[in-house]
């Protein structure tokens, strides 16, 4: 593991770290780590498409449009990428057509700002730490309001149902359609969902020309630095992006992650597939963002044996 850094100098001077996502959504996160000091290399596992049968999602959005639904809740920015990108496509305008009396919830503040980004108007977002779960800190703010109308919850083919169900267990009458697939990184061009414009927070993040465009590996070359232990951190950014590393780790390393290495989760959801797979979580960002991960990578490698 590397050594506490010097008086003076920054807080991940000398720290490697390896960041599970792809160069067009980790431009921010790059940039607030080199900023502290850090070399980031990328390792893209997972990839997003549209959904075979756009026929749920299609029907939904026209729906959201003619005010069919009382709240739009939100619970990943890449879920307003789908959203932009078929809503473009079916000639819909969202969110300038969206009904005033239609509320939308976003799970955190990165989607929030995502969502705000493409001028949606965001009324419930509520405030959690990475020991909440995403979807229980948005259940329980919603818990508070009246369950009236029908809510849109759109969402990945993988997401977990906690949301649905604990929101219906509250007496919401909830639509969920899937708004996208996560498939293995790289995504068909013609069914791969486009890349939102950063909102403005992340566009203020560092982004010279020595973070722009980190190396990329791939897993073979990820397990051969880790074994060579020039690894010495790696960001999981979603719990598939823990199921794709666990199912692509070399036969012979056994079960056991590396023990020099600090695994870092992005949040509580991610934390808990990483303790399913038997990866010891080092840190748990307390906010989705760049400076939270960043926060995290630092406790991490400061408290990682």
């Amino acid at each position: 593991m590397t050594p506490a850094p010097a008086s003076g100098a920054l807080p991940l001077d000398g720290v490697s770290t390896v960041l599970l996502r792809g160069a067009d959504q980790a431009g921010p996160i790059v940039g607030e780590l080199a900023l502290r000091g850090a070399t980031v290399k990328l390792l893209p596992l997972i990839d997003f498409e549209i959904p075979d049968d756009t026929g749920p999602l299609d029907a939904a959005l026209h729906r959201l449009q003619s005010g069919g639904f009382s709240w739009l809740v939100v619970t990943s920015s890449t879920t307003v990428r789908a959203l932009k990108q078929r809503s473009a496509h079916l000639g819909l305008d969202l969110p300038g057509g969206l009904p005033r009396h239609t509320r939308v919830a976003a799970v955190g503040e990165a989607t929030a700002s995502a969502l705000a980004a493409e001028g949606y108007r965001v009324d419930l977002v509520p405030g959690r730490t990475g020991q909440e779960s995403a979807a229980s800190g948005l259940a329980a703010a919603l818990r508070t309001l009246p369950p009236e109308g029908q809510v849109l919850l759109p969402q990945a083919d993988l997401a977990a149902d906690t949301l649905e169900r604990s929101l219906s267990g509250q007496g919401w009458d909830v639509h969920r359609v899937i708004a996208y697939l996560t498939v293995a990184y790289p995504a068909a061009p013609g069914r791969r969902l486009t890349t939102l414009v950063p909102p403005e927070a992340e566009r203020d993040a560092p982004t010279s020309a020595a973070t722009s465009a980190p190396t990329e590996l791939d897993p073979a070359g990820f397990w051969a630095a880790v074994a060579d232990g020039a690894v010495d951190a790696v960001v999981f950014t979603s719990p598939s992006t823990v199921r794709r590393l666990g199912e692509q780790k070399p036969k012979p390393s056994g079960a056991n992650f590396p023990a020099g290495l600090a695994a870092v989760m992005i949040g509580a959801s991610t934390a808990a597939e990483a303790v399913r797979w038997g990866i010891p979580v080092a840190a748990v960002a307390e906010e989705p963002t760049p400076a939270g991960i960043a926060d995290a990578v630092a406790a991490a490698v400061r408290d990682h044996p």
